[in-house]
């Protein structure tokens, strides 16, 4: 059976067509998103504008190669064209999966960055700060196009990856807060820097203490509580750092009652850089495995965190955040009215309570569906409950990549 996927150079690409991937790295091109059709003239104008780079049309999901002779199809002793895991030509990804794989090779890349920092920051080394400016291009470029995307494949990290990934999540959340709160452009590349380098200072904290998997002793205690000041000292010699990341460093634990540290600010006092940070550090941060404890469901978290938003948290700020990640955000396996079991992929324009879902699997049976894809903002049904992906066997990384 001939494969639905040919390759053929951009410049024979005509109107109708599904394009499935692009050769080449994916910034080197002016196309984001890992699959789309061919459906205007401006669309077909950038793809003529690459010349005779690879693309792979997919002739299941639009129009076939122009003629026989100009196409380029590929052998069958070929893996397919996308990694880390090619889907089969059978069961191509869909959008959302590519924009995953994508954004897992951008996690990678970007906790590659973080690792180098931190370990600069312990030999005592300058901060190579102007080469994160690439990671956080991509990353804006990523939230620009699907936050979902790569919001889900952040929060879904082991306890192992925790101290690189927990700085790459914050600057993501900063960085997609700061686009609902109506920051642009350099301002954005400033929230991701702050985020990236926010915790920088742990760097002066004891392994043993960070990992304990116990309660910490008040010395322990008040060792981690002298990281943002570190930080600040490491990043205040650091030119390209900028007053921003400054300020995230070294006010991320102030509460707005006045009751954080290190400088017990209060109100107004803490900036509003400082403010998102607080909120985005501390939801990866108990959304997360740990040495010490199991992270909590997204939904929980953000319920004790709306108990605790007078007194720690800015309440506008918190309420756009909550906008932002949802109730349910992508990943959550949840229980649905009709006793379906559905995986989250994205947020509703309108209520946090009806996000973008695709079927799994019937309830209690265990029969699977068809990975149809329901938007609940249309009342056609409603989450009832979240469930517990391992007690049905459902991996919500796999699912979301498909």
């Amino acid at each position: 059976m001939k494969s639905p996927l040919t390759k053929i150079p951009a410049t024979q690409a005509t109107l109708g067509m599904y394009v499935r991937r692009i050769d080449g790295r994916w910034r080197d091109h002016p196309f984001w998103l890992g699959a789309f059709r061919v459906a205007d003239a401006p669309t077909l104008e950038r793809l003529h504008a690459m010349g005779p780079i690879g693309i792979w049309i997919d002739t299941s999901k639009g129009a076939d190669e122009p003629a026989p002779a100009s196409s380029v199809s590929r052998p069958e002793d070929e893996p397919p064209p996308w990694s880390p895991e090619p889907p089969r030509p059978d069961a191509p990804r869909t959008a959302f999966g590519d924009d995953v794989v994508r954004a897992e090779a951008l996690r990678d890349r970007a906790k590659a960055a973080a690792r180098a920092l931190f370990d600069d920051a312990r030999m005592g080394r300058a901060l190579p700060v102007e080469n994160l400016a690439s990671v956080i291009d991509e990353m804006d470029r990523a939230i620009a196009h699907n936050p979902a995307a790569l919001l889900s494949v952040l929060r879904l990290k082991n306890k192992d990856d925790y101290t690189y990934l927990h700085s790459v999540a914050v600057a993501a959340l900063m960085m997609a807060l700061g686009r609902r709160l109506g920051f642009e452009g350099a301002a954005l590349a400033e929230l991701g820097l702050a985020g990236l380098l926010h915790d920088i200072g742990k760097v002066g904290v004891p392994d043993a203490t960070l990992n304990k998997p116990g309660r910490l002793g008040p010395l322990e205690w008040a060792s981690v509580r002298q990281h943002p000041e570190i930080g600040w000292d490491i990043l205040r010699r650091e030119s390209a750092a900028g007053p921003v990341a400054l300020d995230v460093c070294l006010h991320h634990h102030e509460k707005t009652d006045g009751s954080g540290y290190p400088h017990r600010l209060g109100g107004d006092a803490i900036s509003q850089v400082a403010r998102m940070g607080a909120i985005c550090d501390v939801y990866d941060a108990i959304t997360s495995d740990r040495p010490y404890k199991r992270g909590w469901e997204p939904a929980d978290a953000i319920r004790r965190m709306a108990e605790w938003q007078e007194g720690h948290f800015d309440r506008d700020i918190f309420h756009a955040f909550v906008k932002l990640v949802g109730i349910y955000p992508a990943g959550t396996v949840v229980r649905l009215a009709s006793d379906r079991l559905a995986v989250v992929l994205g947020q509703s324009a309108g209520s946090s309570l009806t996000p973008t879902v695709r079927l799994i699997c019937t309830v209690p049976e265990g029969e699977p569906l068809e990975p149809e894809v329901l938007t609940l903002e249309d009342g056609g049904d409603r989450i009832v409950g979240i469930e517990d992906a391992a007690q049905w066997g459902v991996q919500a990384a796999q699912l979301l990549r498909e």
